[in-house]
């Protein structure tokens, strides 16, 4: 039995399932399988329920994972005590994120602290909001980054760049209320230049008039999934607009990733709503036309979150300091 062994158990034993935990630990399904059945030998009994449709724990395998718990924590403390001590900054940083900031903004965080701390190398898990959040909350990660702000009283959050959700159409398309493009004035586009971002001016979609927000909603979209920050977002936004709990958009296609759903822009299937650090190359050379509309308000943060009272090793610290001194939103 080893740490390795009890990290794969306790993270079946969370998913209820041998693929989903393989997923999130970057393992095949059956080297997670293996494992399991090497520490079940070696316990001499069965750990996980199989009959069901979902893993359940067997009482062995309670037993096992109420300990296993321990044992991690303990080794964890061990190590930080360790590096603490040698203040070593090096090793494997396992971050979950959801698309955009994993996309756009973490590549360049990334790059900048390997360089700083060339012994390190990182693991990304990308998922929607949701699933971020509970990842680190089960503690499967230390450090996770959003673009929705957690729940007051469940995890810590730290506030890093602000963003704007921008309406991106294929090129030639005029749309209902179009105005011509308008320089940005103290807006998030400034704030993106800051940081770094390339910009670009965006036309204005005014939808001053009833009929020109009814035919708003005749326009075909793509749309992202259910647990994405970037579709709550513009979700909220449009009942604030019309004024109802529900605003029924012509949505023609459901799409998970963003690379896929601007290239279904490209071609005309549709309009979405995007993030601005996700479309800024399409906008600046012209491959995608982007619209702000004043009447929403869809701007947002990006949020580095993790556990409260969390230890951290000193390399997670170390990425958390480097994250906040480059990127924190004042």
């Amino acid at each position: 039995m080893d740490f390795h062994q009890l990290r794969i158990f306790i993270e079946v034993a969370r998913q209820k399932s041998f693929s989903r935990a393989a997923e999130n630990i970057f393992l095949t399904q059956p080297t997670v399988s293996a494992h399991i059945k090497a520490l079940e030998e070696e316990v001499g009994a069965p750990l996980l329920d199989r009959s069901q449709r979902e893993l359940r724990l067997t009482g062995a395998g309670k037993v096992l994972f109420r300990y296993a718990r321990q044992l991690l924590g303990i080794k964890e403390k061990a190590l930080s005590a360790i590096e603490q001590e040698y203040r070593m900054i090096k090793g494997r940083l396992e971050i979950a994120s959801s698309s955009v900031p994993g996309a756009y903004i973490l590549p360049g965080l990334m790059k900048g602290f390997v360089e700083k701390y060339p012994g390190v190398t990182f693991a990304v898990m990308l998922r929607d909001t949701r699933q971020v959040y509970e990842s680190i909350r089960e503690y499967t990660y230390d450090l996770g980054f959003v673009g929705e702000p957690v729940q007051p009283n469940t995890l810590e959050q730290i506030s890093l760049l602000k963003d704007e959700l921008v309406l991106a159409a294929a090129p030639g398309t005029v749309l209902p209320g179009e105005e011509p493009p308008q320089e940005d004035e103290g807006g998030t586009g400034d704030d993106l230049a800051e940081a770094g971002m390339p910009v670009s001016s965006l036309y204005t979609l005014a939808l001053k008039t009833g009929t020109d927000r009814e035919k708003f909603l005749e326009i075909p979209f793509v749309m992202r999934e259910p647990g994405s920050a970037t579709r709550l977002v513009f979700e909220n936004a449009l009942q604030n607009f019309y004024g109802r709990k529900k605003v029924a958009l012509n949505v023609v296609a459901y799409l998970e990733s963003q690379e896929a759903i601007k290239e279904a822009v490209k071609t005309g299937l549709g309009v979405t709503v995007i993030s601005r650090l996700a479309v800024n190359k399409e906008l600046m050379f012209g491959s995608i036309k982007g619209y702000r509309l004043p009447g929403l308000r869809m701007e947002r943060n990006f949020y580095l979150i993790y556990r409260k009272n969390r230890i951290f090793s000193p390399l997670s610290q170390a990425f958390l300091n480097y994250c906040v001194n480059n990127l924190k939103l004042l």
